[in-house]
């Protein structure tokens, strides 16, 4: 193992991937990218997603999680590895309205949703995040990954 991309992801949805409450990544824009990237959880956290993590179905999966209060989210740390299987379209693919993942996501049309798998935890380190995919100043091996 020897991941060099990363994307950058505002808390809570950077943690609810990571913990493999989240398997879909919605974007304004698609990537042609396959395979293993790095999940960062952004150094900024809005007002606005801090009280998400006090509301249905986002509280209930960070509780889940042990995470008691939005204070305990990480910031500015690469927090997992996963793996990025498919890239499509909003306007082909939706949850179902009444799931958590939907609640997740912003299923808007002409979005894009990226279908991710096998969340695993790594030990966080900081790192100065980007916009789009972005290569990370170091590699993550498996000396990087959670027991």
């Amino acid at each position: 193992m020897n991941i060099t991309l990363c994307v950058s992801l505002t808390e809570p949805w950077a943690t609810l991937v990571a913990i493999g409450a989240k398997r879909f990544e919605t974007r304004s824009w698609r990537t042609g990218h396959r395979g293993a990237i790095a999940i960062h959880a952004a150094k900024g956290f809005p007002k606005e997603c801090i009280a998400l993590c006090y509301q249905e179905p986002f509280r209930y999966a960070l509780l889940r999680a042990g995470y008691n209060n939005p204070t305990e989210l990480p910031l500015g740390q690469v927090i997992a590895v996963v793996y990025l299987i498919d890239c499509v379209s909003t306007n082909h693919f939706k949850p179902a309205r009444h799931t958590d993942e939907f609640a997740f996501g912003d299923y808007s049309a002409n979005r894009y949703a990226w279908q991710l798998d096998g969340a695993i935890r790594v030990k966080p380190f900081d790192v100065k995040g980007a916009l789009g995919i972005w290569k990370l100043p170091r590699a993550i091996t498996v000396a990087d990954l959670l027991p």
